[in-house]
């Protein structure tokens, strides 16, 4: 009787361990079945102007206030980047020559944010138009049109900047899929057609060269720069670096 018992309890306690490794394997196979969320933000991601962003599958025009599309995912170099929905048509480098605005003339920073900050900053007065007091009117400074026109649309507690040479060329890299969702947002496409000049647009990138005369154009016709005197007149495209601060992600 005792020897029944005994074999009984092994069967039980085999049948339960049995059991057990049934499970663990369902829920393996269960588990694996599945991929992890993606909870990264990707390029064609469109940024709201509530602060939060969402892909361009769920975008309802009825509903959402897009501001910006994604063109550059987040790497070591730089922060997630999104271009913004409509730009300046014409407008000038700086209001005159023999003037370094004194941006970092590097071609592969993405550092447009500080150029843009140095654009607005580097006002130089203009002796000649001094007043009796020595004080010169800030109308009279020596100015960067294309820095001045920054800064000024904020989204989110953010503010708009002149891509530099390697932004330029970041958007240029993904202008086949940032195209259609500015458009799909209401916004206007970058310019790619030569003509009246519809695809050149500044950078906030100084030749260092002759930082004192020329800055860098850039055409998204075919992804080529060109060094421009700063006094001539062409279109300007902002963006802004995603601040991920209390905003939430729709997929």
């Amino acid at each position: 009787m005792k020897n029944k018992n005994y074999i009984q309890n092994v069967m039980r306690s085999m049948a339960v361990m049995f059991s057990m490794v049934c499970l663990s394997l369902v829920l393996f196979v269960s588990c694996d079945d599945h991929e992890p969320v993606d909870r990264r933000i990707h390029t064609g991601y469109i940024l709201l102007s509530d602060g939060s962003v969402i892909s361009d599958a769920v975008f309802d025009k009825s509903q959402h206030v897009p501001v910006a599309v994604v063109f550059a995912e987040k790497t070591d170099d730089h922060p997630v980047l999104a271009v913004m929905l409509d730009e300046i048509s014409s407008i000038q480098f700086a209001d005159t020559l023999s003037i370094d605005q004194k941006t970092s003339c590097s071609i592969d920073s993405c550092d447009g944010y500080s150029n843009t900050v140095a654009l607005q900053t580097s006002n130089i007065k203009r002796t000649v138009l001094l007043d009796s007091t020595n004080v010169a009117n800030p109308i009279n400074y020596y100015k960067s049109p294309l820095g001045l026109a920054a800064f000024h649309s904020h989204w989110f507690f953010q503010s708009d900047f002149v891509p530099s040479v390697r932004e330029m060329e970041l958007l240029y890299s993904q202008l086949y899929r940032v195209n259609p969702i500015i458009e799909m947002c209401g916004g206007t496409p970058i310019g790619t057609t030569p003509e009246k000049a519809g695809c050149w647009y500044w950078t906030s990138t100084e030749v260092e060269e002759n930082s004192l005369n020329q800055a860098w154009l850039f055409s998204m016709a075919d992804g080529s720069r060109h060094k421009t005197p700063k006094t001539n007149s062409y279109r300007a495209r902002l963006i802004v670096d995603y601040n991920p601060m209390g905003a939430s992600i729709n997929y």
